[in-house]
């Protein structure tokens, strides 16, 4: 054998020893299996898993939460909002309707909290009959229409009686602009009594009035004829708990009504700032110039007036009626309403 034949002899038992290849044959247009995904590595013993998405709990969280009284707020008693003294009625409802009196009262022109907060004043509660006298510096000047006025505002807001007192039997001018007559019961819920015009009969007067009730009437309104220096006038402003002065707008009668409470002894003048409100009625065609300079000069004393405009209702209706009032004079009215119980409920006893 020549050595090119013993190299071929060995290539070919190489060739007869080789072991089959391990990629498998590929025939035909077969396609190739799917490779298989790799096993998860096992984890030791002493290794935590690994995290797992939240389970809901197998029961319902509003109602396991009810079964416990530690996670449940306590419902609020039956009532809460209102007070005892109220009726049922709640906090709410009570200002929808003060609100509702405020916007009837002035005729709903805005300006509504002032007019709400003036209502609360005039309803605060009176324990004990409070007297307020209107009395004026000059005769004529007015005291009775602005006791009515007053009168029939008064018991409009209140829950309690407004004894309107009429000191001028002869007259009777307050008795006919409220369309009462003895004995005929309430109109607009003012009740009318009457005095004759001396200090023992007025005394008598008021304390009858007040027996019929201690808690039931709560003003007694006087109407003072004459002028503030008369008998009936000192008697109201020495045993009343509220004086309101009327002073007509005419230049010449307001001049003199200054003249006159510069007179007044420094007692009267100290009753007249702690408890006194100053009206000032104006007429028909006032002077806005006579106007401006009359209030100036009550601010000037320490006393700041409630104006009361010209209504033509009141020139010429007898009796009054307060839903024809004009808007203005109403706001007016109950401006000195609420000022006349502010007085009585901080005046002592």
């Amino acid at each position: 054998m020549t050595d090119p034949d013993w190299q071929s002899d060995m290539l070919r038992r190489m060739s007869a020893e080789r072991p089959p290849a391990d990629e498998p044959a590929h025939t035909g247009d077969a396609p190739p299996a799917a490779a298989q995904p790799p096993e998860e590595p096992v984890l030791p013993a002493d290794q935590p898993s690994p995290p797992q998405a939240s389970q809901q709990p197998p029961y319902q969280q509003l109602q396991h939460y009810q079964q416990f009284q530690q996670y449940q707020q306590a419902m609020p008693p039956p009532g809460r909002g209102r007070r005892e003294d109220d009726g049922g009625e709640s906090v709410f409802d009570k200002f929808r309707r003060v609100a509702s009196d405020a916007a009837y009262v002035i005729g709903g022109s805005g300006r509504l909290q002032r007019d709400v907060d003036l209502i609360s004043t005039c309803r605060r509660p009176i324990a004990i009959t409070r007297r307020v006298g209107v009395t004026s510096p000059v005769t004529d000047g007015g005291t009775s229409t602005v006791t009515a006025l007053l009168s029939t505002m008064l018991a409009a807001q209140r829950a309690d009686r407004v004894v309107a007192v009429d000191v001028d039997p002869v007259g009777a001018e307050l008795s006919r602009r409220l369309e009462l007559t003895l004995g005929a019961g309430a109109i607009e819920g003012v009740s009318l009594v009457r005095s004759d015009p001396t200090v023992p009969a007025l005394r008598s007067t008021l304390a009858a009035a007040q027996s019929q009730g201690a808690r039931d009437v709560g003003l007694a309104v006087v109407d003072c004829p004459g002028s503030m220096f008369d008998e009936i006038a000192t008697e109201m402003a020495n045993t009343g708990h509220c004086t309101v002065l009327v002073v007509p707008s005419v230049q010449h009668v307001a001049s003199h009504c200054l003249y006159q409470l510069d007179q007044l002894a420094p007692a009267g003048q100290d009753l007249l700032l702690s408890r006194g409100v100053v009206v000032i009625t104006l007429v028909e065609n006032a002077d806005l110039d006579t106007t401006r300079w009359l209030s100036d000069a009550f601010r000037q004393r320490g006393l700041e007036p409630v104006v009361l405009p010209h209504d033509p209702h009141i020139a010429g209706a007898w009796p009054l009626h307060s839903s024809e009032l004009e808007t203005e004079t109403r706001r007016a009215v109950l401006e000195l309403a609420a000022r006349v119980v502010g007085i009585v409920t901080r005046s002592p006893s």
